[in-house]
């Protein structure tokens, strides 16, 4: 659900602005907090699992699921592939009777400056643009006190960058990080601010560049406020039931936008395909997959 423990730490650091009107002794004591939580939860924290490539059957051609973003699109928090939001996706799409090949290249840490490079890997990975592309975003941001306005900005443009390819792309949306069990006041006033601001500029910058934001802040953030169950032992980033509840909205979202019953339509030049999906023609392969067979 969220990145590394140090994000309550910086966010602290980064909130000192927002508390000034509150007085520096509310700003210290914010600091202090985000310190102490920082080292209660950075030993607790399992790293992300291997990736597993393909779900479903082989006598399919493999849908591809790419997973972009920082460490809850990893996978952090949990021992086994099948448990991340990237498993737990694959395994439901491959369910409605695909085979599917999952391609990552999220990085714990990575903030919206990095998905760039990470759209660049997958380009290296796959021999067309993905079928779905999955982004978790925007903790990281906050840990490194970009603004909401540059982060929504890039993460718009990595977006953007994407659908010219033709690949649809559903945003997980910054989530109200206030509800971590570590964050106490004044902390967690300055936690909910910055994860409001952000997810506020993310959503628009989202939908301007032709994604689909997922938002974190609403039922989802709720129900991990309500269960401890839904944390990974951390405390931070989210378990094996906490992916489960952050994909069953995903795909409930990508079923209900993108996997529209088959209606066979013709594409200019004779290629046939699924109404409301893309078409894999030469013209919307960007530049990173020119040169290679679709």
């Amino acid at each position: 659900m969220v990145g590394r423990g140090g994000i309550l730490l910086s966010a602290s650091a980064a909130g000192g602005g927002a508390m000034v009107g509150a007085g520096v002794g509310l700003w210290r004591l914010a600091l202090v907090q985000g310190t102490a939580a920082d080292r209660k939860v950075r030993p607790l924290t399992t790293p992300a699992p291997p990736v597993r490539e393909f779900y479903g059957s082989p006598a399919h051609p493999p849908f591809v699921l790419a997973m972009l973003g920082d460490s809850s699109a990893q996978g952090t928090g949990v021992h086994h592939y099948d448990d991340t939001l990237g498993g737990w996706l694959a395994g439901s799409i491959a369910a409605t009777g695909r085979q599917v090949r999952v391609v990552s290249a999220a990085a714990d840490g990575a903030r919206a400056e990095h998905l760039d490079a990470q759209i660049t890997r997958v380009a290296q990975l796959t021999s067309a643009p993905p079928d779905l592309v999955v982004v978790s975003v925007g903790v990281n941001d906050i840990r490194a006190r970009t603004p909401a306005v540059l982060a929504a900005r890039q993460l718009g443009a990595a977006v953007a960058d994407l659908r010219r390819s033709g690949s649809p792309v559903l945003v997980g949306t910054t989530p109200d990080l206030s509800v971590i069990a570590a964050v106490s006041s004044p902390l967690r006033q300055v936690v909910w601010l910055l994860s409001w601001q952000l997810e506020r500029a993310q959503t628009p910058a989202v939908l301007a560049a032709g994604g689909i934001p997922v938002r974190m802040r609403t039922s989802i953030s709720r129900a991990f406020a309500g269960d401890p169950a839904l944390f990974a032992a951390d405390g931070l980033h989210a378990s094996a039931l906490g992916n489960a509840r952050i994909g069953a909205a995903m795909f409930a979202t990508y079923q209900r936008e993108l996997a529209d019953p088959v209606v066979q339509t013709t594409e200019p030049g004779g290629r046939r395909g699924r109404q409301g999906q893309r078409f894999r023609s030469a013209r919307q392969m960007r530049t990173r997959w020119r040169g290679k067979s679709p």
